[in-house]
């Protein structure tokens, strides 16, 4: 269940600070410029919500994990 970011980025998730246990909110930063804000990791890896809505499979992103340029840490 949820859509494995690249690997490439991995490193860079599992330190940043949990807003729960075993969830990170982040933002993500695209090719094109887009934000994909409040974004939830589990584990620091894999995408499991976006702004509310349970992500299941790749055809409920609007955009491809390989777009990603840029994992920020939402936590506050």
């Amino acid at each position: 269940m949820g859509i494995e970011l690249p690997e490439h980025f991995l490193e860079k998730t599992e330190v940043m600070p949990e807003s729960s246990y075993g969830v990170n909110k982040v933002t993500l930063v695209l090719k094109d410029g887009r934000r994909i804000q409040h974004v939830f990791l589990a584990w620091g890896h894999t995408i499991v919500k976006i702004e509310g809505k349970m992500i299941e499979r790749d055809e409920k992103l609007s955009f491809k994990t390989e777009d990603i340029t840029d994992i920020i840490s939402d936590f506050s």
